[in-house]
């Protein structure tokens, strides 16, 4: 369960069935109608699961920007948390323009002007104890974990924020690929690792072995997990970007970031 809260308003949100990973989003939701969704008066309860899910999907990238600012892991939890409650409470975001550009692209520009304009308002009121924020459980501690590996990069809070991004719709599209499985999900734990590649891979033979089928079976479900992946990557990546902007070239720009990470 995820906890919202806004000024006076709390929200238990909770996952709906029959919906991506039960998280509350439809599978032909975009991000972007999620947060205008969240902003209109009816606030109706999958639109806050759905807001709930981007929280926990995106909550790595903009919590690595923040701590690569040079914020203590406190404060950022309170930015990143304050920024999705501002959501809430913002009629403004409804009115946002999804054709000028990608929804990385506004999420970090929202959390900029969050953390220029807005945040310092939002800490004298919670302070005060009229304004709370948004609670996550593992979400924090991950993220954390996170920065901790990266924090001697050298790659900037930008350029961190896209790798933790591209990251992130790749564990997306990873998540929606397991679930897909089901109650073979022994045969995706033992094929995954063939998708991303490297070195250390155990021989398909090997692995044909260990599942107990023939080779040929083990090769037919490896080619139609890999179509499978990148179609669903590619579902991931069209539900960021506008109408006008190409999914293609998004796709190849993420794809960079994660080769040079490397």
């Amino acid at each position: 369960m995820l906890i919202l809260r806004a000024l006076d308003r709390l929200w238990l949100v909770q996952a709906v069935p029959g919906t991506l990973q039960t998280g509350g989003v439809p599978f032909g939701t975009t991000h972007w109608s999620v947060v205008a969704a969240c902003t209109k008066a009816d606030e109706s309860g999958e639109a806050h699961a759905a807001l709930a899910q981007l929280c926990r999907d995106y909550w790595p990238p903009l919590y690595s920007f923040v701590r690569r600012r040079g914020y203590h892991s406190d404060d950022a939890q309170d930015l990143v948390q304050g920024l999705f409650a501002h959501f809430l409470g913002n009629k403004a975001y409804a009115q946002t323009d999804r054709r000028k550009g990608k929804f990385r692209t506004f999420l970090l520009a929202s959390l900029k002007h969050y953390m220029a304009d807005v945040w310092d308002r939002e800490r004298a009121l919670k302070r005060g104890g009229d304004r709370e924020f948004v609670v996550l459980d593992d979400e924090i501690s991950e993220a954390e974990k996170l920065w901790a590996d990266e924090s001697s990069s050298a790659l900037n809070e930008e350029q961190l924020y896209e790798r933790r991004w591209a990251a992130a719709l790749v564990n997306r599209a990873l998540q929606r690929l397991g679930a897909d499985f089901g109650s073979k999900a022994r045969i995706f734990t033992e094929l995954r690792p063939f998708l991303s590649g490297g070195v250390g891979l155990p021989s398909q033979e090997e692995v044909a072995r260990r599942l107990e089928m023939p080779i040929e079976t083990l090769r037919s479900h490896l080619s139609r997990l890999r179509t499978h992946y990148r179609e669903i990557l590619r579902e991931e990546v069209a539900r960021t970007v506008s109408q006008n902007d190409s999914v293609d070239d998004e796709l190849r720009h993420l794809c960079g970031i994660l080769t040079a990470a490397c």
